[in-house]
């Protein structure tokens, strides 16, 4: 897995490649050797997955709120 951290003197961000086991082991800062934080993200969950297409427009969907639906689909609130 990669872990990203942050260095307490330069700030730089980072990432390191360790086995989840050693997650929560400290690090230091490749430029500087001071302490580095562990900085929680979102798991980068896209696996190098292509982007997917985009959605073909018209066939009767339609839009509201932000979102859109497709054919088919019944009115609702929000």
């Amino acid at each position: 897995m990669r872990y990203a951290f942050r260095c307490s003197r330069c700030a730089l961000e980072f990432e390191v490649s360790r086995p989840v086991s050693d997650a929560a082991q400290p690090t230091a800062c490749p430029v500087d050797g001071a302490n580095a934080e562990r900085i929680f993200t979102m798991p980068n969950t896209n696996f190098n997955r292509p982007p997917s297409a985009p959605a073909a427009s018209g066939g009767g969907g339609y839009s509201h709120s932000g979102h859109s639906h497709g054919p088919g689909t019944r009115a609702h609130t929000h």
